[in-house]
């Protein structure tokens, strides 16, 4: 048996990936229907790289683990599927698989069931028959088989984007900075397996090309190991991604005493008044519940029932009023708009302008030019 490089990444990947899903799949957070369909697609994608290994080193896997082959086959088939129902989670406030969601399974159910029926129920004698004779499909089906899969994977690739565009015509009129992480999460996500799985035709068409093919696979698995490890990377540095937007969850019971809820909600304002945090672009409910010296659920509460707002609509409001004051200031015409939505704690112009006209009820440029009359 030769172990070469490839094979090596594989593995370190399928131990990533196994290590993720726990993670994802179990950890209570308020995306935990999304995390845990995400869970599962990176568990499938394991399967898959199990299945792959078992034919790269064919003559020891037969020997010793003939049952792993096929073992992952099925699984390539929900990557679409699970890719498509995550996007969707993250557009949504929450997503309940209903009966028309289950019609999305019914292609890897058959796969899966003509698998076990033809290899997995055999002996381990009959199943190294099997490989050794060219498998459990014909050359015929063979040859289109993969075609297949990556149309149908194509198909719901190509679907995730109107979601994806539909996503970002609301932000528009979304004040929340989490949104916009987001949407450039789920972008990276559906980016990623697009080009996971493009380099995976590249490599079937150069399947019989010898140079062709080992570029391509190995770029295949290369890019795959960057998008495991950049994600992982993001969720540490971002652990929103993760974790949701915990600002918009508020206790239906009072958490605090009335003597409590005006201790915390002064200190709040005091702070935020004397230290601006607002101005901070990567400022949370979390960052800001530390600062304050508050839980942050109580924090929440507060903000939500007090006064009235999400914790954005909090944040932004007073980076609008921050903003103003520069607008007034006689030497501000030296400034443009978009160096004083990045002064504030804005990140784009499009947020800045739907918070400004939220609170103000005119775009900061009309402010401007009312200011100046």
């Amino acid at each position: 048996m030769r172990v070469q490089l490839l094979d090596i990444i594989l593995i370190v990947l399928f131990f990533q990936l196994l290590t993720l899903f726990p993670f994802l799949l179990f950890h209570k957070t308020n995306r935990g229907v999304s995390n845990k369909i995400l869970g599962l697609l990176l568990f499938a994608k394991a399967l898959c790289i199990t299945n792959f290994i078992s034919f790269r080193l064919k003559d020891y896997m037969l020997e010793f683990f003939p049952h792993l082959f096929y073992f992952g086959s099925s699984f390539i088939i929900l990557w679409g599927p699970l890719l498509y129902l995550y996007v969707q989670s993250l557009t949504g406030t929450s997503l309940k698989l209903s009966r028309k969601d289950t019609l999305h399974f019914i292609p890897f159910l058959f796969h899966f069931l003509f698998v076990t029926l033809s290899f997995h129920i055999k002996s381990a004698d009959i199943k190294r028959s099997i490989i050794e004779n060219g498998g459990i499909f014909t050359l015929k089906v063979w040859t289109i088989y993969p075609w297949l899969l990556y149309s149908y994977m194509l198909a719901y690739f190509l679907a995730t984007f109107p979601v994806i565009k539909k996503y970002h015509s609301k932000l528009q009129n979304n004040l929340s900075s989490f949104s916009s992480i987001n949407l450039k999460w789920m972008s990276f996500v559906v980016i990623g397996f697009i080009l996971k799985v493009g380099f995976d035709v590249w490599y079937k068409i150069a399947e019989h090309g010898s140079t062709g093919s080992i570029i391509s696979i190995y770029l295949s698995r290369l890019v795959l190991f960057l998008f495991i490890n950049i994600m992982i990377i993001k969720g540490l540095k971002q652990p929103l991604i993760w974790l949701g937007e915990t600002a918009i969850i508020t206790d239906k019971k009072q958490p605090l005493s009335k003597t409590s809820q005006d201790e915390y909600l002064e200190r709040l304002l005091s702070y935020t008044k004397e230290y601006k945090p607002y101005l901070d672009p990567d400022i949370t409910l979390e960052k800001l519940a530390g600062l304050v010296d508050i839980s942050p659920r109580s924090l929440s509460w507060i903000l939500n029932e007090c006064l009235k707002q999400s914790f954005y609509e909090f944040i932004n409001c007073y980076r609008v009023k921050e903003s103003e004051r520069i607008f007034r200031e006689t030497n501000s015409d030296y400034k443009t708009v978009l160096e004083v939505l990045f002064e504030v704690g804005f990140n784009s112009k499009s947020s800045f302008n739907n918070a400004f006209k939220k609170f103000t009820k005119v775009t900061p440029t009309e402010y401007r030019k009312l200011k100046s009359v």
